[in-house]
């Protein structure tokens, strides 16, 4: 029962110390492996004062360690920084795949703009019949990849 409520207590600390933005930016910047002094993180983050930082600090204990006045993160920290960062990749493909349209839209707009270009300008034949369109192609074929 003991351990039990130790494992819900630093659970509960776990996402506690998780859930302010301010914490989440302090724990990415020591995850960069600069191992920073308090004064780092202070200007890092824009704290706006010391007995804020501390307290952002103690909450972030579960995560941090601290050696001759630098902080660096420890195993659980390693964790729960890799999860930031996956959460933030995934953001940013969850942004572009709702703009999977327009990127594609965009992109065949543009081609036809130099097809076009190349007609009016004359480039030779070849090269605004074939080959231009067959780097469209080529260039749609890779967009639609990268969204797969």
């Amino acid at each position: 029962m003991e351990e039990s409520k130790e494992f819900s207590s630093l659970e509960e600390e776990v996402f506690k110390a998780l859930d302010h933005q301010i914490r989440r930016d302090i724990l990415r910047y020591i995850g960069e492996g600069k191992k920073p002094s308090f004064t780092d993180i202070k200007n890092a983050t824009r704290s706006p004062d010391s007995p804020t930082l501390s307290y952002h600090l103690k909450t972030l204990t579960p995560f941090l360690e601290q050696k001759e006045g630098r902080y660096d993160l420890n195993p659980v920290g390693k964790a729960a920084y890799t999860l930031l960062l996956r959460t933030v990749t995934y953001n940013r493909m969850v942004l572009l795949h709702k703009k999977k349209l327009g990127v594609i839209i965009g992109h065949i707009a543009l081609w036809i703009s130099a097809i076009a270009a190349g007609l009016v300008l004359r480039v030779d034949s070849v090269m605004t019949t074939i080959c231009l369109p067959g780097l469209a192609a080529t260039s749609l074929m890779t967009i639609n990849e990268l969204f797969e």
